[in-house]
């Protein structure tokens, strides 16, 4: 599975959200075995957590970029 800590990769966070969406859709089907709900529910929570670390590098960015140019301002 991709993760956006590895540049070598290739990871997209809108994908990587659809998947997840994928998989939200399949398990309220209701028609899945329970294992495979197991595995499906688990990989959704995995790739989640890449998001969220992705949307948090990508915050402090952008946090960093503001700071330099309010640093910048003050000049």
């Amino acid at each position: 599975m991709n993760s956006p800590n590895q540049p070598s990769e290739v990871w997209n966070y809108e994908e990587t959200v659809a998947e997840v969406e994928e998989v939200i859709a399949s398990l309220e089907s209701g028609e899945l075995p329970l294992e495979t709900v197991f595995s499906q529910f688990e990989q959704a929570v995995e790739q989640i957590h890449q998001c969220e670390q992705f949307l948090t590098q990508g915050k402090e960015r952008m946090d960093l970029l503001i700071e330099t140019l309010e640093d910048d301002v003050e000049f």
